[in-house]
């Protein structure tokens, strides 16, 4: 829309300069191939609709978005400003060389038209809207076993008396469940002793899923040697 008017005001602005040069200058000549008359090519008498085809870029197109290359245009409408700029103030001096820029002027001014009559339409080009989201990441193929169910694991694990009897709760567990580090370290406490401790991590390792935070696990011993046969364990 800046550019429509941009061009508009260029060509009211040619319309003024040719009415300023007329009375120093002798009617202009269009250039080569154009149609005689009393006004150039490309002046405000051929937007008045002298004639059907010079109307179809106000009639048939008027309010009709289009695509163009806005720096090619505003490149254009800069030179043309520039020639009506340099005409203007060559009449002023009654300069004939005004006559060739004012040429040069219409020439330019119906490339502009010509571009915008044979540019798209808009409508093809509208903005697509915003990007949609990615898509979630696929659910993990493995999923450690819920809160609720080790609540259970671990009920049930309390209510034996003796260890052997609590590795065999745990070991049914095992059959059908993954766990994390932490869930592992919650199985820990329900043994006294340390030797059944690493037993019951050598039971659940291989159902761990974080195995790069087997680090928390040294907290769950006190002594150095149970400490080194936990890494050897965890190296396996």
């Amino acid at each position: 829309m800046i550019l429509m008017k941009a061009l508009f005001v260029a060509i009211t602005l040619l319309t003024a300069v040719t009415a300023s040069a007329q009375p120093a200058q002798p009617t202009l000549a269009p250039p080569p191939g154009q149609a005689t008359g009393s006004a150039p090519p490309g002046s405000s008498a051929g937007f008045r609709g002298d004639d059907d085809d010079g109307n179809e870029f106000r009639r048939g197109r008027r309010g009709t978005r289009v695509v163009v290359e806005r720096e090619d245009l505003e490149q254009r409408l800069a030179h043309l400003e520039e020639l009506l700029g340099e005409a203007f103030e060559r009449s002023k001096h009654g300069n004939g060389k005004g006559k060739g820029k004012l040429r040069e002027a219409y020439e330019e001014l119906n490339d502009i038209r010509e571009v915008i009559a044979n540019a798209p339409e808009a409508r093809g080009h509208h903005n697509p809207g915003p990007v949609p989201p990615p898509p979630p990441p696929p659910v993990p193929a493995y999923q450690p076993i819920a809160d609720g169910k080790l609540q259970k694991v671990m009920s049930a694990m309390s209510r034996e008396p003796f260890a052997e009897d609590k590795m065999n709760v745990l070991e049914e567990a095992v059959g059908e469940h993954y766990f994390l580090v932490g869930q592992v370290q919650q199985v820990l406490n329900q043994f006294q002793f340390s030797r059944d401790r690493l037993e019951a991590v050598r039971v659940l390792w291989s159902r761990v899923l974080d195995r790069q935070n087997s680090f928390q696990l040294y907290n769950s011993f006190q002594f150095s040697n149970d400490k080194a046969e936990l890494k050897r364990i965890l190296s396996n």
